[in-house]
């Protein structure tokens, strides 16, 4: 389906999930392409007009904000309409966790065909990828976002329900504890925990209860100051920057919280700990 002139191969930063080549065409009425095995993922996707693929024995037809995943090692054809064909963009890809991000986009062996409404923004998306096409370590990091970005935009539309491998009591009360590990030196707020994780700020508090035996709060207040412990053990920093790296801006709101949890002020802590008198908080 691809000319020279409109395939375009780029640098790859990534073996789990990286982009091989791009490119654009304003197909003649009934260009075809194939029947021809690709080595790569690839996904097509219809700007205007209509097109007609086959593979794995099935025939889909295509329109205007639609487009279609080929296999890597399959026999594909593909050809436009002969009164209305298509203008066409794609990209191949591949790495270890594609399948993964195809399935996150309901995209499998079993489901080819999607559908995006944000014609504009996948073309734009493309049109930067031919952009940023050079070897350097700049343009390998950019085009990288671009892939995610691309797959992105398909997934918003695919809207599939958010999903976590491996078993789990509760999916948002796990990631809730993780918005809150990555994010404790910062100013979290509750509701910004419920916004994240798209629920009700009670109805979060109920699960996390539930699941953790404290309140998201509470249980942040535990995390900052065994993050606090770590720091006060392993380095030399004055109270004032321990509690500043830990998401306390206020030295005397840290050292009430800590006194509350540990018993004694951070300076004693470090003192005892350092002399081995001092438990270890646990860790959550």
């Amino acid at each position: 389906m691809e000319s020279t002139a409109e395939k375009v191969d780029l640098p790859s930063v990534s073996k789990e999930f990286s982009l091989l080549f791009c490119g654009e065409r304003a197909c003649q009425p009934g260009h075809s392409f194939g029947p021809a095995v690709r080595e790569h993922y690839m996904m097509y996707y219809c700007i205007s007009g209509h097109a007609v693929f086959q593979a794995g024995g099935k025939s889909y037809t295509l329109g205007p904000q639609e487009g279609f995943l080929v296999l890597p090692e399959e026999i594909t054809f593909y050809q436009a309409d002969l009164n209305d064909p298509c203008h066409c963009i794609w990209i191949a890809f591949s790495g270890t966790q594609a399948e993964t991000h195809l399935a996150r986009c309901g995209l499998s062996g079993k489901q080819r065909v999607f559908r995006c409404k944000e014609a504009e923004a996948l073309s734009a998306c493309l049109q930067q990828m031919l952009e940023h096409r050079k070897l350097s370590y700049s343009d390998e990091f950019f085009l990288q976002g671009l892939l995610y970005q691309w797959f992105a935009l398909i997934a918003a539309d695919s809207a599939l329900p958010y999903e976590q491998n491996g078993p789990t009591k509760n999916l948002y009360v796990n990631k809730a504890v993780e918005y809150m590990q990555q994010n404790y030196q910062n100013d979290v707020t509750i509701a910004e925990l419920s916004d994240y994780v798209c629920l009700n700020r009670s109805y979060l508090t109920s699960l996390f209860q539930r699941q953790m035996q404290m309140s998201p709060r509470d249980f942040l207040i535990h995390l900052r100051v065994e993050k606090a412990c770590g720091l006060l053990y392993r380095s030399d920093l004055p109270v004032n920057q321990v509690a500043h790296s830990c998401g306390y801006p206020d030295p005397l709101a840290f050292s009430k919280a800590f006194h509350k949890l540990t018993g004694c002020s951070p300076s004693d802590y470090r003192t005892q700990k350092r002399a081995e008198k001092m438990p270890v908080l646990s860790q959550y």
